[in-house]
């Protein structure tokens, strides 16, 4: 059996995306000849208790944030917990134009974690040794992992694979927090990483072929690969269904996740009114059901549109429980901002297990070709007329034919895993 260091900040009980990412790799890797080891940020931050059982009896250092600047911070926060928290409907302070120094540059070039790299470099090159690794794997986001990767790569002189999921140097909304000398600083560390890499793993097509023409001219396209996101269907409970449609019953929209000012829900809360009042509708004939955070801007925008009364709030549910929740909606709606052309939400693979409908607000039309593929419904432009044509044949039943599951299989964990073995056997050649 291959040994394989997965350097993976994000890692089960987190519920985050990457996390789920790495926990199907190191579920199916074993299959494919390789035993991953993994350095992941400490259980207890970002914790989902739910998740604790999907931890896999694998070798796990918690020591990607420690040290003195970890221990310090740890000893003020009781502290900082007694400070009064700033009023939540306290509108956010103008950003002030930062002066394009040295020190400017460092800090919006780095993420939080990256002033633990010293510390948790000792760490983990200790831990690779021990475990007698043979390839180095990072899973990128926070970025900073990339640049411990790299150094433990160097040191042990083993062939690093890179998994960048999102874009870091190129996409747009990070680009817009960068100072012009942070930016540069990015692709100078970017290309430092993607030379050392055998391999440079992007998480759809759009942002690998996006990449190949930044870097066109040069061999590093030819070492660039997509491995989209998956799920895991024995990750699920068994899913839900709403039952017969009727007139009694209101249309259930279901939405995973945390909703934020980029995934315009204010343009998705005009086209729904539009819908509305093309089909002679009342509000009380859809339900928009919400599982996690929403802001004040995402609660005004349907107080604009009077659908105050029909967006419920629910709790967050870990994402193996979305079938039982979501799989009660007609449809499941992906939102995504104008800027995000380049990703696929996450999200999407989570109703994947949930065998419901899918309506996807995208300027990415990767995610299109996605849901024609599998039948499993369709994806709009950013725009309120094309949400309210799309609204109208859902609800004519025109997604109401269960998914195939065959159709789906292309986009579980399994065949993910295998392309991803694939790359690191070939980093060993």
């Amino acid at each position: 059996m291959k040994r394989l260091l997965m350097i993976s900040p994000f890692f089960v009980p987190m519920n985050y995306v990457g996390a789920k990412r790495t926990l199907h790799f190191c579920r199916h890797l074993p299959a494919r000849g390789w035993a991953p080891v993994v350095v992941a940020l400490p259980a207890d931050i970002e914790r989902d208790p739910a998740l604790d059982a999907l931890v896999p009896a694998i070798p796990l250092f918690r020591g990607y944030r420690g040290g003195p600047v970890a221990w310090a911070e740890d000893l003020a926060r009781p502290l900082e917990r007694k400070r009064p928290a700033a009023a939540p409907s306290a509108p956010p302070a103008p950003r002030r134009a930062q002066p394009d120094g040295l020190l400017a540059a460092l800090s919006s070039a780095s993420d939080r974690y990256s002033r633990y790299l010293p510390w948790s470099y000792a760490g983990t090159l200790a831990f690779a040794l021990r475990h007698r690794i043979e390839v180095v794997y990072v899973s990128a986001g926070p970025y900073s992992g990339l640049e411990l990767g790299l150094a433990v790569a160097r040191t042990l002189g083993k062939p690093l694979v890179v998994d960048l999921r999102d874009p870091w140097s190129i996409e747009e909304n990070y680009k817009s927090e960068r100072t012009p000398r942070g930016q540069a600083l990015v692709e100078a560390r970017e290309r430092a990483v993607f030379e050392r890499s055998s391999a440079i793993i992007l998480n759809t097509e759009s942002a690998l072929a996006a990449y190949q023409k930044t870097y066109a001219g040069c061999a590093l396209p030819e070492r660039m690969h997509a491995i989209r996101n998956a799920f895991d269907p024995a990750l699920y409970g068994p899913p839900a269904h709403p039952g017969p449609r009727s007139a009694d019953r209101p249309l259930r929209l279901g939405y995973y996740g945390h909703l934020r000012p980029n995934k315009d829900s204010a343009l998705f809360f005009e086209g729904l009114a539009r819908f509305l009042e093309v089909e002679g509708l009342g509000p009380r004939a859809v339900e928009i059901q919400s599982f996690g955070e929403r802001t004040p801007a995402d609660e005004a925008a349907a107080a604009r549109f009077g659908l105050s009364d029909v967006f419920v709030a629910h709790p967050w549910v870990p994402f193996t429980e979305c079938p039982a929740v979501l799989g009660r909606c007609d449809v499941l709606l992906d939102l995504m901002g104008p800027r995000h052309g380049l990703q696929i939400s996450g999200k999407l693979y989570d109703y994947f297990a949930c065998g419901r409908p899918i309506l996807s607000v995208s300027p990415n039309l990767e995610v299109g070709r996605i849901l024609e593929e599998t039948g499993a419904g369709l994806r709009v432009d950013n725009d309120a007329g094309a949400i309210a044509a799309a609204l109208s044949r859902f609800h004519a039943g025109a997604f109401d034919a269960p998914i195939a599951p065959e159709r789906l299989a292309a986009y579980d964990a399994e065949t993910a895993t295998h392309r991803l073995a694939s790359l690191l056997d070939r980093a060993l050649d």
